[in-house]
């Protein structure tokens, strides 16, 4: 009876670990980087599911550089996208400033998660130390617009994002 008890038990456990382990399946993406990061003084976070709402969000940021006749300068073409298979994740802290133009906040998504009932994006946000740091005045200090970027299979479910901290101990 006791060996019954811990074979059931065993059987148990490992079906157990088998739905945890499908519950929380990594989740197919690629991080993409932008030519410029919109510059939101709040933090903010948007989906994209169409190839119009992504060259309107991807032209944004440089809408205020005008080329130089004869310079030889063209605009950067935005990519292109299947929205029918993939989406688009992207968010920002706002901005954040720092006394030396080295000393920016900077996001990297680490994973993104599938579980049961939503797809979890891991983003670990890296900020200088507080010596670095400028009293969030613009005159004093130079400002970063900490963003992800993230492109995703399509999903209906629901996104959530997790963000850990680290602080860099170093000033430039």
């Amino acid at each position: 009876m006791k060996h019954l008890y811990k074979k059931t038990m065993m059987i148990a456990l490992m079906m157990v670990t088998m739905t945890v382990a499908h519950a929380s399946d990594a989740f197919s993406h690629t991080v993409l980087l932008l030519l410029d990061n919109p510059q939101n003084k709040e933090a903010w976070s948007q989906t994209i599911t169409s190839q119009e709402e992504w060259e309107t969000f991807y032209y944004a940021p440089l809408m205020y550089m005008s080329p130089v006749v004869g310079s030889g300068y063209e605009r950067p073409i935005a990519p292109k996208f299947d929205f029918e298979k993939y989406q688009i994740l992207i968010g920002g802290l706002g901005v954040k400033f720092a006394e030396n133009l080295g000393a920016e906040h900077t996001l990297f998504v680490e994973k993104v998660i599938e579980e049961e009932n939503e797809i979890v994006v891991y983003v670990l946000s890296i900020s200088p130390d507080l010596n670095c740091l400028s009293s969030s005045d613009e005159i004093d200090g130079f400002p970063s617009y900490p963003t992800a970027t993230v492109l995703v299979k399509k999903t209906d479910k629901p996104f959530k994002i997790k963000v850990s901290k680290l602080i860099e101990t170093e000033c430039p």
